[in-house]
């Protein structure tokens, strides 16, 4: 099955990368798509957890673009102590069914309200920095995952367990998006 056809979330560049410290040496107005084994790629093993989406790193304020049309149906807080995550600061998440199913923008600041229809490459709301402590990674990103139709359960993906019921991969869509704009270029 060929996926939809989305565009880019950021007005940045999309590089794919394997190499968690890309960051270093990415140029200017481009971020790393990141994959297997790079920890901000989906379905990676952490810590605690296997990650449930794609992180792609970006300045805090970056504007967030809907990778497709559809229709805001929920957004909550989506990071936060208030949520039993200490080390992380208050963030945001914003969901939006479309043709491809949910697509979560998480680690944001929202500027849609539930029920609102959206275009693709309608602003979403803006990257907020997410994680507390500054180890020398970047502190801000959008978090972007991929749902069946309807679903807005907060999922965790817990070590040794299999892929929830209704996370899907984002990362094909994502490359598919980077390919069209390197042959269009």
């Amino acid at each position: 099955m060929t996926p939809e056809r989305w565009e880019s979330p950021l007005k940045l560049q999309l590089v794919p990368t394997v190499d968690s410290l890309s960051f270093l040496t990415m140029p200017q107005g481009t971020t790393g798509l990141p994959l297997s084994p790079h920890p901000g790629a989906f379905g990676v093993r952490r810590r605690f957890h296997t990650h449930e989406g794609v992180d792609l790193y970006a300045p805090e304020g970056t504007e967030v673009f809907a990778v497709e049309a559809g229709e805001v149906i929920a957004v909550r807080q989506f990071t936060g102590p208030e949520l039993g995550h200490d080390w992380w600061l208050p963030t945001y998440g914003v969901w939006i069914e479309g043709a491809s199913g949910v697509v979560l923008y998480g680690e944001i600041e929202p500027h849609l309200a539930v029920g609102q229809q959206v275009m693709a490459g309608e602003r979403v709301g803006t990257v907020l920095r997410v994680l507390k402590e500054d180890k020398g990674r970047p502190t801000s990103m959008l978090h972007l995952e991929l749902r069946d139709s309807g679903n807005t359960a907060d999922i965790e993906w817990l070590d040794n367990e299999n892929r929830p019921a209704g996370l899907l991969d984002p990362t094909p869509y994502l490359l598919d998006g980077v390919v069209n704009n390197q042959l269009n270029q």
